[in-house]
């Protein structure tokens, strides 16, 4: 379904309520009669887990396939993990060498299961009319570490930059074809997930992610297709290079303070984070999951631009009754509002 994103957007940042989006599409699988593994598979059974996804939390401002950060790898080749109790994951490096960056080939658009997460945009529009529908897809230097391995990336970029830009050519070049895919198949926007970028310098992020972030925005983003970037490193010396992507949401893992962060971003762009997904939401409480939420928004009472959010994707043996507390809290802090 068509939405003005931009008028999406400002909405949101107009509302006297605080808005959420928690990245929690695995967590949630319980409430359908499949697995991590069948719906990673089968774009029909994602799309019904993300339609019991926002009927279990209404209050979420746009509905998102699974975050299958294998997807990507393994369009070019990479072999993949897949267990029920965790998201799918590289199992090994699939080039070491300047030589096999060479050889490395872009592949097709539509190769491994690319088409899975396309049919859940497009099954998904069927169910979900009422808010926008992201798709999810790795940012290019993650990706590129992905297909290296972190460590080689990291080094590989200090000692052979003229390699890693040119892996970084290709990993855009695809992920550009596959961000016109979903907006295609009537995707509104996509999730742009970069974390491993948060491992460089601010001046290294700037030459090896955002450059070719930005590449990517220019060649996708308008009135109805809007990206939200994430990174869920340390980066808060990193955001003015981020902001000047053009990406229109940016996403903050909790390696950062957001009382960092908001101040550095203009108060029309979306800004998402970062309650963290291990400490507060895999090992949590209720309680303690309760205490955290309120005291997140009670420190951005001043941004109407900062959406409540995960710092990051949510395991899926995250437990429903503290993903029911985030969502309570949120609502309790609005009722003091008075929305």
């Amino acid at each position: 379904m068509y939405f003005n994103m931009d008028e999406w957007s400002q909405e949101i940042i107009d509302a006297k309520d605080r808005r959420v989006l928690p990245v929690l599409y695995f967590p949630c699988l319980p409430l359908t009669p499949y697995g991590v593994i069948e719906t990673v598979n089968d774009g029909k059974k994602m799309a019904e887990a993300m339609k019991a996804t926002v009927d279990k939390y209404p209050t979420m401002i746009c509905a998102m396939t699974g975050m299958d950060l294998s997807v990507d790898s393994e369009a070019f080749g990479a072999k993949v993990s897949f267990k029920e109790t965790e998201a799918p994951c590289v199992r090994d490096a699939l080039i070491s060498t300047e030589e096999d960056i060479g050889n490395l080939v872009v592949p097709d658009v539509h190769a491994g299961r690319v088409d899975v997460f396309l049919d859940a945009i497009v099954e998904a529009q069927k169910l979900i009319t009422d808010r926008p529908i992201f798709g999810g897809q790795f940012g290019p230097f993650s990706l590129a570490a992905n297909l290296l391995e972190v460590q080689s990336a990291l080094m590989m970029s200090i000692k052979n930059p003229k390699a890693m830009l040119k892996l970084l050519d290709k990993c855009t070049d695809f992920l550009i074809k596959r961000a016109l895919e979903y907006k295609k198949a009537g995707a509104n926007g996509i999730f742009m997930a970069e974390p491993t970028a948060g491992l460089l310098a601010p001046r290294m992020l700037e030459k090896f992610s955002s450059v070719f972030v930005k590449k990517i925005v220019d060649a996708v983003q308008d009135s109805s297709f809007y990206v939200i970037l994430h990174d869920c490193g340390n980066v808060t010396k990193s955001v003015k290079s981020m902001y000047n992507t053009g990406a229109k949401g940016h996403h903050y893992g909790n390696a950062v303070n957001m009382e960092d962060i908001l101040p550095q971003i203009p108060p029309d762009i979306l800004v998402f984070g970062n309650i963290d997904p291990s400490t507060a939401f895999f090992s949590g409480t209720p309680e303690s999951m309760r205490e955290k939420t309120m005291a997140l928004l009670e420190s951005m009472k001043d941004y109407p631009h900062f959406v409540l959010s995960s710092g990051c994707d949510l395991a899926p043996m995250v437990k429903m009754d503290v993903i029911d507390a985030f969502f309570d809290a949120c609502k309790e802090y609005n009722d003091k509002l008075g929305v």
